[in-house]
C-alpha cells in the first residue's frame, strides 16, 4: 500500500495514534528521524515512543493531563511529541525565548499538570527560567502554592550519562510490562480524532498569546495536506526548520511521517546549519518563513553548499518573493499556502497539479477538501462577491477547539455559523483561489484612508525592480494621523537613494499608499521573532525613533 497515492482526506479522520502506528507498519525499516550522527528508523522510533510513553504513565502523567514542553528539533522533541499525544495527554508548548512573566502566563492559563523541559538551549538556562517564575519548579516532584496543579517536572539533561530520578532519559528506556502495554492500548483506542492533542499559544502581537486548543484530527489532516501540496514521498528528505512551539513544528513531523519520508533535525534555526545538512544528507524539501529563506540566502556559504537535491518546499510569502525563491534554489514545486494556529497552520495550499503560473505565484491556493472559507464584510458580518476583498473565515475539520478558557475572545472569533473569523484581509477569485493581503489590525490609517501593509509591500516587491523584500508599517505623524513608512532590502549589486525608491512609485499606485519614509535594510539586520518572521513592533518603533515621533506601544 503507497500512502502518497491515499486521498490525503483520509488523514483527517485519524488520531495520531493510529497515524504513527499506520506508518510503522508501512515504513518500519526506513529512516524516520535523523539529527546529526542519530538514524532512527519508523520501526525503532515507535518503539521509543512506546517506551516514553508507557515510562510517563508509570511517573503519574494521565490521559487529559496537560504537560508543558519546552525543547529544541531533537530526536527525544518528536518522542515527546507522540509519546504525549498518543496518552491523551495534551502538550503545551513554551517558547523558550520567553521571559519569567511569559512563561508563568503560559503555566497559569493552560491549567499545566507537569513539565517536560530540556536543561539548556543555545545560552538559555531553561531551569533557571522556570525557578525565575516559582522557585519551586524544580526537576523532581513540584510542590508550588503558586502553581498547585503542577505536580512533577522531568528533564532532558546535557549530560548524557545522567540517571536521577527526574530525567526523562531512563524513562525513553523504560521497560514495558504486559500490564503497561495493555493499558497503552485501551488508552489509545478509546481516542477519536476530535480529542484536544496541543494548546498552541498564538504569536500575542496585539495581546497576551491566547491558548488555541488544537484537535488530532488537524494534527494528522494538515500535515498530511503539507504532504501532498509538496508532493513527497517515500524517498524524500525533509528538512524540519520550524520551531518547536510553532504550530509548524508537530505538523512538521506529521507531513512527512504520513508518506514515509524521512525528518532531518536541526536543533534551532541556523542558516548555516541548514546549508550544511541539506548538502550532506541530500535533503529534498522544507519549508518556512520568507524571512527564514532571506537569512539562509544571505549566509556566506550559500552558492557554495551543494544544495542541488532541494527542489521541494511550500511558504506564504509574496508573488515577487516566490519567484525570487524559485529562482534562487531552482526548485521544481514551490506550494503558496495560507494558514493560521487556528486550522493547524494551514488552510489553503496551491497544489502540484495547478499549471498556471500567475495562480502559483500569487495565490495562497484553495481550501482543503472538507474546509470552507468565506469572506465577509467586517462590518456587517455579510458575505461578499468574488473578487472583492473582505475578511477571511473558514470552519472545517482542521477548526480549532476554540481558546482554552477564553469565552469572550471565543464569542468573538467563532459565528453562529461556526466560522472562525482571522481578521484576515483578502479575496477568492472565481476559481475558488484565496488571495492573502494583510490583516486588518495592520491596516494604517492614513489622511482618512485605510492602507494595508501587505497591498504596498507586494507592490513595492513586485513594481519596484530595485526591491527585494520590503515591510510597511504605520507610524503616528502630525499631518496624516498615521504616515505609511517602509523598511526594503534591495536586490543584490544595486545602489539606489530611499527618495528614487519612492519616485519609482508614483504613477503606479494610489498616492497615499506610497510610504512616506523609506529606509534601507541589509539582510542581517531584520529585527525576527522566534517563530521566523518580520519583528513588525520593533521596526514600528526603529521608524518612530528616526522620524523622532512618540513612541509606539
Amino acid at each position: 500500500m503507497s500512502a502518497i497515492r491515499e486521498d490525503p482526506s483520509a488523514a483527517t479522520s485519524r488520531t495520531i495514534w493510529q497515524s504513527l502506528e499506520r506508518s510503522a507498519e508501512l515504513y518500519g525499516d526506513r529512516e524516520a528521524i535523523v539529527s546529526q550522527d542519530s538514524r532512527v528508523t519508523y520501526k525503532g522510533m515507535l518503539e521509543h515512543v512506546d517506551r516514553l510513553a508507557a515510562g510517563l504513565l508509570s511517573r503519574g502523567i494521565q490521559p487529559g493531563d496537560h504537560v508543558a514542553i519546552v525543547f529544541p528539533a531533537t530526536p527525544e522533541w518528536v518522542y515527546v511529541h507522540y509519546a504525549l499525544t498518543t496518552i491523551g495527554a495534551v502538550a503545551v508548548p513554551i517558547n523558550f525565548n520567553y521571559k519569567s512573566e511569559e512563561a508563568r502566563w503560559v503555566l497559569k492559563q493552560g491549567d499545566v499538570d507537569s513539565i517536560i523541559t530540556v536543561d539548556s538551549m543555545l545560552s538559555i538556562d531553561i531551569l533557571d527560567l522556570f525557578k525565575s517564575v516559582d522557585p519551586a519548579l524544580q526537576p523532581g516532584d513540584v510542590n508550588s502554592e503558586q502553581f498547585p496543579l503542577i505536580k512533577r517536572m522531568f528533564v532532558l539533561e546535557s549530560n548524557a550519562e545522567s540517571g536521577s530520578t527526574h530525567s526523562l532519559r531512563p524513562l525513553l528506556a523504560h521497560g514495558i510490562s504486559e500490564d503497561e502495554k495493555r493499558r497503552l492500548a485501551a488508552i489509545r483506542a478509546k481516542q477519536t480524532p476530535d480529542d484536544a492533542c496541543y494548546i498552541i499559544f498564538t504569536s500575542g502581537s496585539t495581546a497576551r498569546p491566547k491558548p488555541a486548543l488544537i484537535p488530532q484530527r488537524a494534527v494528522s489532516g494538515v500535515g498530511r495536506y503539507y504532504a501532498a501540496a509538496m508532493d513527497l514521498g517515500e524517498e524524500d528528505r525533509f528538512l524540519a526548520a520550524l520551531t518547536t512551539f510553532h504550530i509548524g513544528g508537530p505538523v512538521c513531523i506529521a507531513a512527512p511521517h504520513s508518506v514515509g519520508a524521512s525528518t532531518h533535525l536541526i536543533g534551532v534555526f541556523d542558516p548555516g546549519v541548514i546549508l550544511e545538512t541539506c548538502e550532506r544528507e541530500r535533503c529534498t524539501a522544507s519549508g518556512g518563513f520568507d524571512t527564514m529563506f532571506t537569512k539562509i540566502m544571505g549566509h556566506p556559504d550559500f552558492g557554495k553548499r551543494d544544495i542541488s537535491s532541494f527542489k521541494k518546499c511550500f511558504i506564504a510569502c509574496s508573488p515577487s518573493y516566490h519567484d525570487e525563491l524559485r529562482r534562487a534554489f531552482k526548485l521544481d514545486i514551490l506550494a503558496a499556502t495560507y494558514g493560521c494556529t487556528e486550522a493547524a497552520g494551514a488552510i489553503t495550499f496551491v497544489m502540484p497539479d495547478e499549471t498556471d503560473p500567475e495562480i502559483r505565484r500569487s495565490s495562497n491556493g484553495r481550501p482543503h477538501p472538507g474546509l470552507e472559507i468565506r469572506i465577509v464584510d467586517p462590518e456587517t458580518g455579510q458575505a461578499v462577491s468574488t473578487g472583492t476583498p473582505g475578511e477571511l473565515c473558514f470552519r472545517g475539520w482542521s477548526k480549532f477547539l476554540g481558546y482554552y478558557k477564553m469565552p469572550e475572545e471565543n464569542a468573538a472569533a467563532i459565528d453562529a455559523e461556526g466560522f472562525v473569523h482571522m481578521g484576515d484581509y483578502g479575496f477568492v477569485d472565481e476559481k475558488g483561489y484565496f488571495y492573502y493581503r494583510g490583516r486588518y489590525k495592520m491596516m494604517v490609517k492614513t489622511g482618512g484612508e485605510n492602507v494595508s501593509e501587505k497591498e504596498v509591500e507586494i507592490f513595492l516587491e513586485d513594481a519596484v525592480p530595485s526591491v527585494e523584500f520590503a515591510q510597511v508599517v504605520g507610524v503616528p505623524d502630525p499631518v496624516w494621523g498615521e504616515a505609511v513608512v517602509a523598511f526594503v532590502q534591495l536586490r543584490p549589486g544595486i545602489s539606489i537613494t530611499p527618495e528614487e525608491i519612492r519616485e519609482q512609485c508614483r504613477g503606479k499606485i494610489a498616492g497615499f499608499k506610497i510610504p512616506k519614509h523609506v529606509w534601507i535594510l541589509e539582510a542581517q539586520d531584520w529585527p525576527i521573532l522566534p517563530v521566523g518572521r518580520p519583528d513588525k513592533h520593533t521596526l514600528r518603533k526603529m521608524a518612530a525613533e528616526r522620524l523622532g515621533r512618540a513612541e509606539v506601544s
